[in-house]
């Protein structure tokens, strides 16, 4: 199973939408994806964090 990290300098930098875009990429291929966000800080526990950003840009 082939992984791919996504990763950047800065914030707003565009890691969740080049993350989603590539996820949708590979979905629209059929392969099988996992997106996972070892760490993001500014999120309160009740709010949805860029996991959430992601499913939702990749559809």
């Amino acid at each position: 199973m082939p992984v791919l990290v996504i990763t950047g300098t800065g914030t707003e930098v565009g890691k969740t939408v080049v993350t989603a875009a590539v996820a949708a990429t590979a979905l629209a291929a059929g392969r099988s994806v996992a997106v996972l966000k070892a760490a993001q800080t500014g999120v309160g526990p009740h709010e949805p964090g860029d996991a959430a950003e992601v499913a939702r840009l990749a559809g």
